[in-house]
């Protein structure tokens, strides 16, 4: 059993599945994998894991081993290979456009707190301050090129095609841009870096808070749409394992929310999960 959750958000929509803990009637048998591996790339998420998860898998024997990678490639091919038991650092758009196009059986089991994309600059302060001809960049994989063209029609520094499925947005769909910026496409991982030498990127929240960036001087920052809230993926053979269970029940629990929405906490700022709703006063 499995329970289907539709996501509407702006002129798109989207059907995503995750499993519930209704998924597992019956613990799984066998030696319960306890030594976790998990991968991970530059931003909030490791230390998320080691202060909102690890502690309430630790009393049941779980540790946690940190696998970190410099890109939003290897730890979905780690994940495939074997190298790391779960990996956290992709929304559920990357995730499901990484595993068609590898052909990967890789599952999201569940939601996470997740930073925004933002627009930054180092140059300018304001959006109305930008220049004619200003330079921009953004990421150069499909889906959060996507992602980054539809912040930056929400910020109406672009504006794109109105009939076209956003989830697929892309340079061409861009009907106007009044102040002939131009773009530069560059690996996600590198866009804080560009600010140096470029007027103003669309970073991924996790690149930008790794790189010292501070959302309160953003430009713009994004609405999150539920299909972009990052995730806790596993390998899809593994759906019956125990340790599964474990984390979605971890993640899942009261104890895990009130870690989260701390008043001044880290993560209090985080959009939240659809699953909070109801779990928080």
């Amino acid at each position: 059993m499995f329970v289907l959750i539709f996501l509407a958000s702006c002129r798109e929509r989207e059907m995503v599945t995750l499993p519930v803990l209704a998924d597992y009637e019956s613990a799984a048998n066998g030696t319960v994998r306890k030594n976790l591996k998990i991968g991970l790339s530059p931003g909030p998420y490791g230390d998320m894991y080691l202060d909102l998860i690890q502690p309430l898998l630790a009393p049941l024997g779980y540790t946690a081993e940190l696998i970190y990678y410099n890109d939003f490639i290897r730890p979905n091919l780690a994940l495939a290979e074997g190298g790391v038991d779960l990996n956290m650092f992709q929304h559920y758009r990357y995730l499901n456009n990484f595993k068609m196009e590898h052909d990967l059986s890789l599952t999201a089991i569940t939601e996470i707190p997740t930073a925004s994309m933002g627009i930054f600059s180092r140059r300018f302060r304001t959006i109305g301050a930008l220049r004619n001809g200003a330079v921009a960049t953004i990421p150069d994989d499909s889906t959060n090129r996507s992602r980054a063209l539809r912040v930056l029609d929400a910020a109406k520094i672009i504006t794109l095609n109105p009939s076209i499925d956003m989830a697929r947005a892309d340079m061409g769909d861009i009907i106007s841009n009044p102040l002939n910026i131009r773009f530069v496409q560059l690996e996600a991982q590198r866009l804080v870096e560009s600010l140096g030498t470029n007027d103003f990127s669309v970073i991924n929240g996790n690149f930008a808070i790794s790189g010292g960036l501070n959302f309160s001087d953003a430009l713009y920052v994004e609405a999150l749409a539920e299909s972009y809230y990052n995730v806790i993926a596993v390998r899809t053979e593994d759906l019956t394992e125990q340790f599964v269970r474990d984390i979605i029940a971890a993640v899942r629990s009261e104890r895990y929310v009130s870690m989260v929405t701390e008043p001044g906490g880290k993560y209090a700022g985080f959009p939240r999960p659809r699953y909070f709703l109801g779990m928080t006063r």
